[in-house]
C-alpha cells in the first residue's frame, strides 16, 4: 500500500508526522523505529529479526531524508516489519520498523516509481517480527540468514 503526498516536509520529524497517519490508517503501529541495512533479518519462515541501534537510528534517518531534500528526485518512507503486539516475549513495545529511502540518481528513482515528492509505504502481508538485543543469538541468525536477507532492497 503506498500513499504519495506531495511536496515531502522539511524535516523528517515534520515527515514522521504523515507518516504516523498513514500507519494508523494501515492498522501499523504508529511508534516508528528507524533501521538500516544490516540491522534486519529474515529467517526460514519470513520471521524479520531487528537489531536495534536507537541511539543512532533517528540521526541517520535525519541525515538520509535530508540528503534527499537535497537530491530533489523523491523520498520514501517505507515499512519493513512491525511488531504485532506486546505478547512475543523478544517484544517490548508494538512498533513499525522503517527506513528512509533516497534514489541516487533518475534512473534509480524509476524503478520503485518515485516523483520528486513524499511517497508512503507499507507491505499488505505482514510477518512475525522480533527484536535481539543479544549479540550472540544476531550472530546465528545471521550466519544462517544473512544471504537470504541481502536480498531485501533497502
Amino acid at each position: 500500500m503506498t500513499d504519495p503526498n506531495p511536496d515531502p516536509p522539511p524535516t523528517l520529524e515534520a515527515a514522521e508526522e504523515k507518516f504516523s497517519a498513514f500507519l494508523q490508517s494501515q492498522n501499523y503501529p504508529k511508534a516508528i523505529r528507524w533501521v538500516r541495512r544490516g540491522e534486519v533479518l529474515v529467517d526460514t519462515k519470513r520471521c524479520y529479526w531487528i537489531k536495534p541501534h536507537r541511539a543512532k537510528a533517528m540521526t541517520r534517518a535525519a541525515y538520509r531524508y535530508a540528503e534527499g531534500l537535497e537530491r530533489n528526485l523523491g523520498i520514501e518512507l517505507r515499512v519493513i516489519c512491525a511488531t504485532e503486539t506486546e505478547t512475543f516475549a523478544c517484544a517490548t513495545e508494538t512498533e513499525t520498523f522503517a527506513f528512509v529511502f533516497v534514489p541516487e540518481d533518475d534512473l534509480d528513482a524509476q524503478r520503485p516509481l518515485m516523483t520528486r515528492e513524499l511517497k508512503l509505504s507499507c507491505p499488505v502481508e505482514r510477518y512475525s517480527t522480533f527484536v535481539t538485543r543479544n549479540p550472540l543469538r544476531w550472530l546465528a541468525l545471521w550466519l544462517s540468514n544473512g544471504q537470504r536477507s541481502k536480498m531485501l532492497e533497502m
